[in-house]
């Protein structure tokens, strides 16, 4: 079960490199300028969050998921709920109040909590 557990959270720590790199594509072709030091500066910005994503995983995500396992009330929607909800939390407290920053370390939090389940199916189906 442990193994299980560190495997998934070590998925869901490529959050930030999958949401960084989908909006430098995104905003590399949509806005005039270079490509690459739009795309660069948006991936580095996204990694340059993720301890937003681990603090989410370890104060929320992660405890929710043992709880809800111990009682056997796993709710797949609980959980990424509890991701979005931590990555807001903690992204009001230590990096951005309001604006895009903020929705965005919500989101990159939220999809962490659905590579952590999706981890955990992948590696509960072996």
């Amino acid at each position: 079960m442990k193994h299980q557990l560190a495997k998934s959270v070590g998925l869901s720590l490529l959050s930030p490199i999958i949401i960084g790199g989908m909006l430098g594509v995104y905003y590399g072709l949509a806005m005039s300028g270079d490509f690459l030091s739009i795309f660069f500066q948006l991936l580095m910005t996204a990694i340059a969050n993720a301890h937003i994503v681990g603090l989410t995983m370890a104060a929320f995500v992660v405890p929710g998921y043992l709880l809800m396992f111990k009682y056997a009330k796993v709710n797949y929607s609980g959980v990424l709920t509890l991701g979005l909800l931590g990555g807001a939390i903690f992204s009001y407290l230590l990096s951005a109040t309001t604006g895009e920053i903020f929705l965005i370390n919500s989101v990159m939090s939220g999809f962490a909590a659905g590579l952590f389940l999706f981890g955990l199916r992948k590696t509960a189906k072996k």
